[in-house]
């Protein structure tokens, strides 16, 4: 979603700027699609990674913390928890969990649940019995999800939360995409969550985290 405002409201405007050729300087801003990458790639991405995790037989959580720190090594926006500024991620151990750079800061995983949770596949009888159901809206629930085989076999595909997370939000995107937007940003005044207490500088924080900054800095420069 701030890739999709950063689309409308930051990369379109300058676009509209040039357009009409009204000289303005470009406006850097913090650009997200690196860490959308890191997460949804193909083969090397998070999910892709956690998903074969979960294929194999003797599939462990260590494993699968190991693999992501190589297959990203290097990667501006992955790193370990201890070189993090979260004291409370200081103690764990490279292969309990990563930490992810987000645009608003960086976020630590603990992955020692991740296989447990990922896998969303029932009972093949469960299923089975679900999809026979009397009732159209729980037949749509539980779509047939095999595939032919060689000789002419069937097999289960593997179902995950994390390929339905992406399927759904790519769903949402493309929705999005192809209507027009407004954007509304909230800001949280003070920690506290106290009525009439103003903190300037983790207003400020937050606006910069958002883009918003960037996209003032864009619309006073554009301003005839």
């Amino acid at each position: 979603l701030q890739q999709l405002f950063n689309e409308r409201v930051l990369r379109q405007e300058q676009s509209l700027y040039e357009a009409e050729g009204l000289g303005v300087a470009h406006v850097s801003f913090v650009d997200n699609q690196d860490c959308i990458d890191l997460v949804e790639a193909k083969k090397n991405g998070i999910i892709d990674l956690l998903d074969e995790e979960c294929r194999l037989p003797s599939a462990s959580v260590e494993h699968f913390t190991n693999t992501v720190h190589q297959t990203s090594k290097g990667h501006f926006r992955l790193t370990v928890p201890r070189q993090t500024k979260l004291s409370f991620y200081k103690g764990m151990r490279d292969s309990e969990g990563f930490a992810i750079r987000h645009y608003a800061g960086a976020v630590c995983y603990d992955t020692s649940q991740f296989l447990e949770k990922n896998n969303d596949a029932l009972h093949d009888n469960l299923e089975l019995l679900m999809q026979e159901s009397s009732d159209p809206f729980v037949r749509q629930l539980f779509p047939h999800k095999e595939i032919s085989a060689k000789g002419g076999a069937k097999k289960l595909i593997f179902a995950s939360i994390g390929d339905k997370f992406r399927t759904q939000l790519n769903q949402l995107m493309g929705r999005l995409s192809s209507t027009g937007a407004l954007f509304i940003r909230c800001v949280k005044t003070n920690v506290k969550l106290e009525a009439g207490r103003f903190m300037g500088g983790q207003v400020l924080s937050q606006l910069q985290c958002a883009g918003m900054a960037a996209v003032l800095e864009l619309m006073q420069t554009g301003y005839p």
